[in-house]
Formats: C-alpha cells, sequence, structure tokens
C-alpha cells in the first residue's frame, strides 16, 4: 500500500519539544472561562490567526485574529463553550480558508485516484480545548517552512502533548496511526492474513491506549479510542478496495465474506461526538459508503460520483449523526443546475434546522 508521505495535515507538522510529568487526570471544575494564551517566536506576522476546526463540518466553524503585544503574547477566551473542540493557530490569515478543502478532497475521486496526493500547507498547530480549561503554548517558528515547535506550559500539559503526539513520534503513538496500520498491512496478499494482523495491531493500538487513559480527560480517551477504531476500518477499506481490486472484485460478486464485514461494520446508533470531530472516522466513511455501495451492485465501485442516487444511498446507510453533514458538504461543491438544487430543496426539508 502506498504510505501517506503526509497524512494528517492538521497534526503532521507538531512537534512537541516540552514532555510534563504524567499524573492522574482531574477535571477543573472551578474554572468557567475557557482560554488560549502564549507567546510566540520567530513569529513572521504581528498576528495569530486561529480557526477552530471540525473536521466533519468545516463550514460551522468560528476564526478570528489576535494581535500580538509589544512582548510577543497573545490570549483569547471563548465564550459560551460547552463541548470540546479543536482549534488551530497560524501566523497567515490565508491558511484559515485550508480547513475548507480538508474535507473536500476526501469527497472526490482525487482521494481514489490517488490517496497520497495531499494538497494540504502546514503552518498550522492544532490544539484539543475542553471547557473551562486554560490552555498555555510556546510557539516557535523554525526555519524549515511550516514547522512550529511547540511547548505547553498549562497545567494539564501532558493531556495536550498526548493529544498531539497519538499521531506523531516522542510519547502515545510510535509514527503516525495510519502508517502503523499501513505497515501492518503492507505486501499481505492473503485477506486472512491482513485480518489477523490488523487486529493484533488494533488491539496493540488500543493497550497502548488504555495505559494512558488515567492520565487523560475521558473526552481524550474517546476522541483517541475512535481514531484507532476507525483508522483502522479505514486502511483495511485501502488494502481491499485500493490495493487489491483483483480480488475484491471476485469478492463483490459473491456473498461478502463475514470476516470481511465484522472489521468493516460498526454500531451506527453509537457514534458520538468525540467520534464526530474526528478525522479517521470522517475519512473512513467514504470508503464505507463505496464499500456498501459495490456490495449493492456485486461489483467493486471505488468511486461514484455524488449524484441523487448517492444522496439517497447516503441517506439510507450512514449513521444518522453524519447524514446532514455528510450531504451539506457535498452539495456545497456540487455545480449548481437543476438536479443540486432538487437534493439541495429535499435536504433542506429533510433538516430544517441544519446549518
Amino acid at each position: 500500500m502506498i504510505k501517506f508521505i503526509l497524512t494528517i495535515f492538521l497534526l503532521s507538522m507538531l512537534d512537541c519539544n516540552h514532555q510534563s510529568i504524567k499524573t492522574p487526570f482531574k477535571n477543573n471544575i472551578k474554572k468557567k472561562k475557557t482560554t488560549i494564551k502564549g507567546k510566540v517566536h520567530n513569529w513572521p506576522t504581528d498576528t495569530v490567526y486561529f480557526a477552530t476546526f471540525t473536521f466533519h463540518s468545516p463550514y460551522s466553524t468560528v476564526q478570528g485574529f489576535q494581535k500580538l503585544t509589544s512582548d510577543n503574547t497573545f490570549a483569547y477566551s471563548f465564550d459560551q463553550v460547552d463541548k470540546p473542540f479543536i482549534i488551530f493557530l497560524t501566523p497567515e490569515r490565508k491558511f484559515l480558508d485550508l480547513r475548507n478543502d480538508v474535507l473536500f478532497e476526501n469527497l472526490t475521486d482525487k482521494y481514489y485516484r490517488g490517496y497520497c496526493q495531499k494538497f494540504y500547507d502546514y503552518p498550522i498547530t492544532t490544539y484539543l480545548i475542553e471547557p473551562g480549561t486554560e490552555t498555555k503554548v510556546e510557539l516557535t517558528k523554525t526555519k524549515r517552512y511550516g514547522k512550529t515547535d511547540i511547548k505547553f506550559l498549562n497545567a494539564n500539559a501532558y493531556n495536550s502533548e498526548y493529544y498531539q503526539t497519538t499521531f506523531v513520534s516522542d510519547q502515545g503513538f510510535d509514527e503516525v496511526l495510519d502508517s502503523r496500520f499501513d505497515v501492518t498491512l503492507k505486501d499481505i496478499k492473503n485477506i486472512d492474513n491482513a485480518i489477523k494482523n490488523l487486529n493484533n495491531k488494533l488491539k496493540e493500538l488500543l493497550a497502548e491506549l488504555d495505559k494512558e487513559q488515567k492520565y487523560i480527560s475521558p473526552f481524550l480517551y474517546k476522541y483517541a479510542k475512535s481514531e484507532i477504531e476507525f483508522g483502522a476500518r479505514k486502511e483495511f477499506l485501502r488494502y481491499l478496495l485500493l490495493d487489491h481490486k483483483e480480488e475484491a472484485s471476485k469478492i463483490f460478486s459473491n456473498k461478502i465474506p463475514e470476516k470481511i464485514n465484522h472489521v468493516v461494520e460498526f454500531n451506527k446508533e453509537k457514534v458520538d461526538y468525540a467520534t464526530m470531530i474526528s478525522q479517521e472516522y470522517n475519512e473512513f466513511l467514504e470508503l464505507y459508503l463505496a464499500f456498501k455501495f459495490s456490495k449493492l451492485k456485486n461489483e467493486l465501485i471505488i468511486y461514484k460520483e455524488f449524484d441523487a442516487e448517492k444522496f439517497d444511498f447516503a441517506l439510507k446507510e450512514l449513521p444518522q449523526a453524519s447524514k446532514y453533514y455528510y450531504l451539506a458538504n457535498n452539495l456545497l461543491h456540487l455545480d449548481y443546475n437543476e438536479e443540486a438544487k432538487d437534493l439541495i430543496t429535499r435536504l433542506i426539508s429533510l433538516y430544517p434546522n441544519g446549518k
């Protein structure tokens, strides 16, 4: 399988240069404000731009900016925060628009023609922010374009570090999550062996996460668990649909073996908020629809353009929590014509309170 050169845009360029002492995580119920503050070094502008980021719906994010003070510090408080969210900071306004591209690329056939082709830029540093917390950071722009060294200074520094190092080296996982599953499946031609290797790696990663559970927040634990579980499903579907097309074609022309369904299927009634905002889950959904559509047609269909048939199919197959966002994101990128107009009208009638 072709490896991701740079797998996850919002995490791949992070470098945590500070390790905190691991202590059991305690919820801070006294704080009411949710803030992020810090100091920058070698910053190319006089401004810190920020945007909240939800992978399933980049169009519902919030953005803003803070001018640096004379000592290169910044601080921002978020109002009426009742759920955890991901935020990224950047020295240039143009990079805020990247969040609109992150999801859309995953909804196009570019994702299938060559899924190591990514169009992301990397001066983006992400943080998991939870209600009632204060996140303190020092950011240093390095000479390498887009590289930012990060030092966490807040009381729950380990929690913040673990969010990032789950996906890069140092602690948590040894390397990018996608690559760990990718290596597990590399050069394995027998599907039974692929499933065995994948399940072993999945158990290993979940065991590593469980060792950290008492040191990280309950939400971060659920978020990381979702990334692992759906990352495994996603990589298996890549293995099956993209790297073993000949074998997949034979499988879809007959009854799908239960061992494959067992790997791919999931409980659609238990897609919680932590899962919804994760990248691995949302990347998985498009491959999942391709898998299900191939089963329906009894032939391998790697990618189907978005149309009325796919609209109806997504309504039937996706978890309730994801239906509106998936359809809305697709419709936002369709050329406006009569078919698109009809689908937009249908979506609005189905979800009158949609964003």
